[in-house]
Parts: structure tokens; sequence; C-alpha cells
């Protein structure tokens, strides 16, 4: 480093920052400046503004009687909080708050980006009958959230209509907001969406399954009841949704997510018994599953939404891949087979896998079984990819020829 020596001392520069910020902001107004800051290599002050006071703050620095050096420079934009966002924190519809009146609150699903090779576009599932596309949706605390970019929900000409009979939405979340692979569990603590089966697991027909939202917060536990329900909500038709018999609903529940104790999302508000908390059997509260919602909104943007896990933007991982499994693989009745499976994967967003082999078999799920010759070579190849990425698990190995077990 070679020294130099400057006209000014911090101190003295500090100093005038101070008095010059003061000075313009009472020209300009407050909020005129953005950021103020020593620049010690110019030995000089720098001041960053709003793009429409520009001008008048130029002109302001150029008659003011001053010694030190004032560079003033345009800020597009207010630098922003960064703020996790999670499945059942709340929000408001302030685009029909502008045109209704009221407030009308809801509920975020689950975080879910679009995926368009390296680049992602932040944002998060919820009902579609919280808005309508291109509505501006704010937090509960009045803060900007986002834009809606995709709704099953449109008004014409005062008339509401729900497409495909569906009711989910994808909305994205403006600057500064951060979706995370989580679920505000709000009594529960927060819930980490669990990246087993890319966490939307379908849970049967009796599995204990539990609800999130801002109004009622929550748990509100009860069994899945039916799923793929045809029903009349609101007066508006919906298909495939899940039911849910002994849960409770309110307003501004709507849009919040129904998590398994496993951390897996099933689906979203859509509507039941009205503000009927607390939880009694015979409150029937309706979800819109998070795999439809997901899946709607891939189609209408162009790109996949992957829901976030726990596993985040990586390929997947298989858990226990056995290739050939000594435990399915041997003689039998003087046919040799071998069989290759795993225990799961970790994922995000949509998930597919496909096996191939030399032998003439294939399989698109977790296990793939067949025969072959004696003393035979036999290559097996699992591919399993994401948006994120791809992972190959290729085995070679000699047909069994040892009992079967």
């Amino acid at each position: 480093a070679t020294p130099v020596l400057v006209t000014h001392s911090l101190t003295e520069l500090e100093e005038v920052r101070a008095r010059i910020t003061d000075a313009l902001t009472s020209a300009i107004g407050a909020g005129g400046i953005r950021k103020s800051y020593v620049d010690p290599q110019a030995n000089g002050v720098v001041l960053g503004v709003g793009g429409d006071v520009i001008v008048p703050a130029s002109a302001f620095i150029a008659t003011y009687a001053k010694d030190v050096p004032v560079q003033v420079n345009s800020v597009i934009v207010d630098a922003g909080f960064s703020t996790d966002l999670h499945g059942a924190d709340g929000t408001q519809n302030d685009s029909w708050h502008v045109t209704y009146g009221g407030t009308w609150p809801c509920s975020a699903g689950a975080s879910a980006e679009q995926v368009n090779g390296s680049t992602y576009v932040a944002g998060f599932a919820t009902a579609g009958h919280c808005d309508t596309s291109g509505n501006t949706i704010k937090s509960s605390s009045g803060t900007t959230l986002g834009t809606v970019a995709q709704s099953t929900y449109s008004i014409t000409g005062g008339i509401g209509s729900f497409s495909f009979n569906e009711d989910g939405s994808w909305v994205q979340t403006s600057s500064g907001w951060v979706p995370k692979p989580q679920i505000n569990g709000y009594t529960s603590g927060t819930l980490n969406v669990s990246g087993t089966w890319t966490g939307t697991l379908v849970a049967p027909v009796g599995t204990t399954a539990c609800r999130y939202g801002s109004t009622s917060g929550g748990p509100h536990c009860a069994s899945v009841t039916a799923r793929n329900v045809s029903v009349t909500v609101g007066g508006y038709l919906f298909n495939g949704m899940i039911e849910v018999d002994g849960i409770c609903t309110d307003d501004g529940d709507s849009g919040g997510p129904l998590v398994t104790p496993a951390n897996q999302v099933q689906g979203t508000v859509t509507g039941g018994t009205p503000n009927s908390c607390p939880d009694s059997s015979g409150d029937y509260v309706y979800f819109q599953p998070i795999t439809t919602t997901l899946a709607r909104a891939e189609s209408a943007l162009g790109n996949p939404v992957a829901m976030l896990t726990s596993h985040g933007r990586s390929a997947p991982t298989v858990t226990n891949f056995r290739c050939p499994d000594p435990n399915n693989s041997g003689v039998t009745s003087g046919v040799h087979v071998y069989t290759c499976n795993f225990d799961d994967y970790d994922s995000q967003g949509e998930t597919t896998m496909s096996w191939t082999t030399n032998t003439g078999a294939s399989s698109d799920w977790e296990e793939i079984s067949a025969s072959c010759s004696t003393g035979q070579t036999v290559n097996v190849t699992l591919t399993i990819s994401n948006p994120y990425g791809t992972t190959t698990k290729p085995r070679s190995f000699t047909c069994p020829n040892y009992p079967m077990p």
C-alpha cells in the first residue's frame, strides 16, 4: 500500500456529509436521499437520490457552498429488507381492497419457484379464490408481497368463475422477500418441508394431517376422510379435493397448507364449514391438492414450478440403492431373477425416474425386476431427474446364480 496525503480528514468528511444531507433533505423532501457515504479514495462524499429528484438535487449541490467534493448519483429503487416467507403466513389482496374495500385476508400455502434453466423466480402457491391474475398481494402487515402471476379464479362483469374446477394460484414475490422451504406452524413452531418424495407424498385416507392458517393458527389436526372429492363450495363446483372431517377454518385461513406429521404438504384450504373454529367433529374442510396447483401454474407459465423443500436446488438423491437386491434376487423354479430398488428419493420439484436394462425390462417407479440368463452380464441404469438436474445410477453384475432367499 502507498500512503497518500489527502486534503480532508475522515472526521471532516463525515461532518460535511451530515450537514449536506440535512440541507438537501430540506430542499428536496424527506425520502429523497436513498443513501450517502464517504468515499475515502475520492476524498469526498457520495449521495444517492431517487431518479425523480436527481435534477433538483444536482442543482442544489452545484450551488451549495462547500470545500469537499460531493458526487450525486441516481438510485433507481430503494434498498429493501430481506424478509423470510413461509407457508401459512398471512396475506391480503390489495387490489381488491382498492376496488371493493375491506382487507381480503388469506394465507400463503407453500413456497414455490419457477425454474428456467439457472434462473429462479421466487413465489408461493395459495388458493385461487384469494386473487386473480395481476392482483397485488400484501403481507398481513401491509408490506407489498408480490403479484399474482397465475390463478384459476377470474372475474368478468362482476361474476367470478374457476377454470378447470380448480382453486389454485401462484404469486411471484417482490424483491426483498425470501420464500423458505418451511411452514409457519404457529404453536408447533417452524416446520421444514420434507425433501423425501419432494415433500408431496400423497397421504392415504385415514392419515392424520394438520392445517395451518393466519387467522386460526394451528395445528388443526384430523384424519383425511376422502380424496378426489367433487364438492360445491361457495356455490362453485370443485373436483379432485381432499376432505378432512374434524378441523375448523376461519376467514383468512384460505390458501393455508395441509401438512402430514412427516412434513409432506398435501394441499391448500379452499373452504368448508365457515368460521367454525375451534375444531369439532362434523366440521369439514376441503383442500386443493398442492400437486394440482403446481402443475396448473407450470402449464400456464411455461416453466416448471417447484415447491421448495429442504433438499434445495440440486439433482435428486436416492436412499439405500440396491442393485441387485440380494433379498429379492436369485434362482426360483429354475428361473434366474434380479431385482433393483431403493427406499426413497430426496428432491425438490416434480421428479421423474426410469430404469433401463440390457435384458429388455424397464420401469418408471422405485423398483425393477426381470429375468436373465446364466452367466449373463446384466447392465441396469436408474435415471432420476428434477428441474435442477439428473442423477444416474449405473450398475453391472452377473446374473444371480444362487437360490432366492
